[in-house]
């Protein structure tokens, strides 16, 4: 276990998360007193690859209307025009 001090915590940040990260306890001390004490969120990472097209909604099919241009109206709206579309509702 890593018992460092603030000051060298505070100079060496990265190399004491990346301890966290591979599952080693890190003790930060003040005047060589314990005052905190860094571990990682989750366990170590896994290094083993995720197969892709794992998502839930993989092999879903898109609308036809997902790759169709967007309404001039809706387009206008971001310019200033005081234009006022709901993205929601048809045109």
């Amino acid at each position: 276990m890593h018992q460092p001090n603030v000051h060298e915590v505070r100079d060496n940040l990265a190399e004491y998360l990346a301890a966290a990260e591979r599952g080693e306890e890190v003790l930060i001390c003040r005047r060589n007193q314990p005052v905190a004490r860094l571990v990682a969120v989750h366990g170590p990472r896994s290094r083993i690859a995720r197969p892709l097209g794992g998502a839930p909604d993989a092999g879903t099919a898109w609308d036809d209307a997902f790759s169709e241009p967007l309404p001039a109206a809706l387009l206008a709206a971001p310019a200033g025009d005081g234009v006022t579309v709901d993205p929601l509702l048809p045109p």
